[in-house]
């Protein structure tokens, strides 16, 4: 069974076109409509500095510009060869954690020169070489502390192999020519008018690289632990897939002329007999064009449903965001499942997608068992990642009202007790 699988991921991996002979499109990907109206008019947003409080206007733009940059890398990681009309796939404060990773790191170089400069020259090269492999793991796992993590840089550099140095070259390649036409356009234009096509030329560069980054990632999504979502793109052909003729019938429907029909005979094998990953996924994305969002939402909760039972618990995460996007009072079918998916979700950094699902539960199944746990789980939650510590100790409070002999009754009190030690003023020194 184990080689089996191995030669079914070798063999969709050779169907891959590597990034290396794709460079002209990943060049033009940001010229794509979707994309380009993106890259000017957040150019022009750019403008803001010039308002009062210009400087945190300018920022919220630069977060808003990292937000979609997410969202075109994985959608490039999902396999998806056009980028999103839009920014809604990634969680919102995704963008700032771009910001900050970017400080993280810019402040590592300065505290190495600090020590010296054949220090500060090592560190910085250092750097140079993770920074990307820190960006993908970002966009991976939505957790910075695990992007921050040096082992990270290392676990993917190791499970790539020289593809990860090529990209990191790239990626300078595209930096260093920005750096060039930033220079040329602000010599030769006027000061207001070179605000706004230097911010449309570094956007496009963002664009572009995180395309890259995305399709590395779809490249070798077996060795770096990624599983695609749209696994049945023109990127490859999935001869080994089990599904693979009903997956074609379908695709030559969508081609005459006939998404109705390719859905509706998709949703009935699905129904029938299951299907695999291409086959969900597939079936998704005809939904999503239709627009039947309630049978997004149904096939969403059986799923979810079945991913968990096959231990794909990230992919689950991910099925449960884009149903909580269409939905945000979304319940899982089984409220079992609940603290298990909300705990992942909350690892993957996706703490809204955790905390529409525990809202949603705790309104349905006030009195189930795992209440206190996903209680619990939310208050953390509130409290340490949205400073919303009053609403952090009204939920914990009414758990210990509730559940006064639940065996997480000692935990609930001693977090609540945390909090209001943590909220206590600190008295004067003497």
């Amino acid at each position: 069974m184990e080689s089996n699988h191995a030669a079914s991921t070798t063999a969709q991996a050779v169907d891959i076109v590597p990034f290396w002979n794709r460079l002209r499109e990943i060049s033009t990907y940001p010229m794509h409509s979707s994309a380009l109206l993106t890259i000017v008019v957040l150019a022009l947003c750019h403008l803001v500095r010039f308002l009062p409080f210009g400087g945190i206007l300018d920022l919220l733009v630069w977060v808003a510009m990292y937000k979609y940059a997410f969202e075109c890398l994985r959608a490039s990681a999902d396999g998806r060869l056009e980028p999103p009309e839009v920014s809604a796939g990634v969680e919102d404060s995704l963008g700032w954690k771009q910001i900050w990773l970017q400080a993280a790191f810019i402040v590592m170089a300065f505290v190495a020169f600090l020590l010296g400069p054949v220090v500060g020259l090592v560190v910085l090269v250092v750097l140079g070489l993770s920074w990307p492999g820190a960006i993908m793991s970002l966009a991976m796992d939505q957790n910075l502390g695990h992007a921050l993590n040096p082992a990270t840089w290392m676990a993917i550099f190791a499970r790539i192999g020289w593809p990860y140095l090529a990209l990191v070259a790239l990626y300078f390649v595209f930096f260093i020519s920005q750096s060039y036409a930033q220079a040329f356009v602000a010599a030769i234009l006027p000061a207001f008018l070179a605000i706004i096509v230097v911010n449309v030329i570094t956007n496009y560069v963002i664009v572009a690289t995180f395309h890259l980054m995305g399709y590395l990632i779809y490249q070798y999504h077996a060795e770096v632990g990624y599983e695609p979502a749209a696994l049945d793109t023109p990127m490859r052909r999935l001869v080994n897939d089990p599904d693979q003729e009903i997956l074609e019938e379908t695709a030559a429907l969508v081609q005459d002329g006939q998404p109705e029909a390719a859905c509706d005979l998709l949703g009935q094998e699905l129904r029938g007999r299951g299907g695999s990953e291409a086959a969900h996924a597939q079936y998704r994305k005809l939904l999503a064009v239709l627009g039947r969002r309630d049978e997004q939402l149904r096939h969403g909760r059986e799923w979810i449903g079945i991913l968990l039972a096959q231990d794909k618990d990230r992919r689950a995460v991910d099925v449960a965001r884009e149903c909580v996007e269409l939905d945000p009072a979304f319940e899982l079918s089984n409220p079992d499942d609940v603290a298990r998916i909300a705990q992942k979700a909350v690892d993957a950094g996706a703490t809204q997608v955790a905390l529409k699902l525990v809202s949603a539960y705790l309104k349905k199944h006030p009195k189930h068992k795992d209440v206190p746990q996903n209680s619990l789980l939310a208050a953390k939650v509130l409290a340490e990642r949205m400073g919303k510590d009053d609403i952090a100790r009204k939920l914990l409070d009414q758990v210990s009202a509730n559940f006064p002999n639940h065996p997480l009754a000692a935990d609930v009190a001693a977090y609540r007790q945390f909090l209001d030690k943590i909220a206590a003023p600190t008295p004067p020194r003497s």
